[in-house]
């Protein structure tokens, strides 16, 4: 079994109220009387931003991104950008040729990046990343900033992961977000001047902040960087947590339920067990809110004016109470209870909820809409096993090191079948 069952907490919530409630940290997540309290380290690369701010402030920033995750844009995303460079990442493969075992044999964890860039890019507003050199250093560069801003779970020394992470932002500017920047503010003024129309400005987070003026605010400068960096990360974090969570479970599932074995190519049956999979295992496993005044929970738990709680979500997503007895296992056919997501808490919850939560799990609620969307974490796993994607059984895959993540760092794959 590859799945970690226990949940490891970072030391610098150690001296905080545990909060592992599914009930509480709903109603945390929901009430007005909490605010943000993550982020504190990493604050120099989100401060802000969409993730941290609050109130109006928050709403209004909120709307102002809808068109990013609108529909039409998630449509945009999944037919436009990520179906064909799966395509061609997976020609690249076939291309590459075969191990002396006649397989094709790949690291899943680079792969999901490779697939993933241009969503990142589009998204964020990120041009040029249109050579295999300028793809690979715009990968790298997004790959070693999400380090960064994890800095919190790092097990190295936090001085010195957040001065490399200054260092790649920096490096990521130059090379690739200024330029975008000065090409968006030119299309803005012809907008403005009449020249274009609106709707042929691109739809990305650099023309909504251009169009808005928030590109070049006074006193701060760096605003427009540090919500890149949130896009940047975010756009790709939860797929590349989680993907792997999805094989090491269905492998296992399998092996005691091999009538399912044959649903692996099916997009309703990766669905269910992706959804599961994000109950078992969050890329945030732990948020942490400061109350706003004293505050007692319906549970009667008592949280002090200034204190700041820790929500754990691991404990919480397996709750008995809520999940069934066995909801520390997987089972692709469990049933959510009533006005509960599947994922459980994983996407958080109120109005702090993850506002790409659709670019993972696909628009699928309206059947009859041929705009609706597999969503890049089913889209990603229905190709690999397409490909005949089975673990590797000669290389076991490894965790990541250098953090308190229930993640992996490596994760090789045999495609038998491409």
């Amino acid at each position: 079994m590859n799945a970690r069952t226990e949940f490891v907490a970072p030391p610098y919530v150690a001296n905080m109220q545990r909060v592992d409630s599914y009930a509480d940290i709903d109603e945390i997540l929901r009430s007005e009387d909490f605010m943000q309290g993550s982020h504190r380290e990493s604050g120099v690369f989100f401060n802000g931003s969409l993730l941290l701010i609050e109130g109006h402030e928050h709403m209004q920033r909120r709307q102002l991104f809808s068109s990013l995750v609108s529909r039409t844009a998630m449509h945009y995303y999944e037919t436009g950008a990520l179906v064909p460079v799966i395509d061609k990442v997976m020609q690249e493969l076939r291309d590459e040729g075969r191990g002396k075992d006649g397989l094709v044999h790949v690291d899943l964890i680079p792969l999901i990046r490779s697939m993933l860039y241009r969503i990142t890019a589009l998204v964020t507003g990120v041009d040029n990343v249109d050579t295999p050199q300028k793809t690979e250093r715009f990968r790298d560069l997004v790959d070693k900033l999400g380090v960064a801003v994890t800095v919190e779970w790092s097990t190295g020394d936090h001085e010195q992961v957040i001065r490399d992470g200054l260092e790649i932002r920096r490096q990521l500017i130059e090379e690739f977000l200024l330029p975008s920047l000065e090409r968006r503010r030119g299309l803005v003024s012809q907008f403005k001047e009449g020249k274009m129309a609106k709707d042929a400005l691109p739809t990305d987070l650099l023309t909504m902040l251009t169009l808005h003026g928030d590109d070049k605010r006074p006193g701060d400068e760096d605003y427009v960087w540090r919500e890149c960096a949130l896009f940047l990360v975010a756009s790709t974090q939860t797929t590349t947590h989680t993907l792997p969570h999805v094989i090491v479970h269905l492998t296992d599932w399998c092996k005691s339920h091999p009538e399912d074995a044959p649903k692996r190519t099916d997009a309703t049956f990766l669905r269910i067990a992706a959804m599961e999979s994000l109950r078992l295992h969050q890329p945030a496993p732990t948020l942490l809110r400061i109350a706003l005044k004293d505050v007692t929970l319906a549970s009667g738990r008592k949280i002090a004016k200034d204190e700041r709680v820790a929500l754990f979500f691991v404990p919480a997503n397996r709750e008995t109470a809520v999940f069934g007895p066995d909801a520390a296992e997987f089972n692709p056919y469990r049933v959510a209870p009533p006005r509960l997501s599947p994922w459980g808490l994983t996407f958080g919850g109120g109005v702090h909820t993850c506002i790409g939560r659709p670019l993972v799990t696909g628009m699928f609620n309206r059947p009859d809409d041929k705009s609706g969307t597999e969503g890049t974490m089913i889209r990603i796993l229905r190709t690999l096993y397409e490909a005949g994607a089975v673990m590797d059984p000669t290389k076991p895959p490894k965790r990541v090191a250098a953090s308190y993540h229930d993640a992996y760092e490596s994760f090789p794959l045999v495609l038998r079948s491409l």
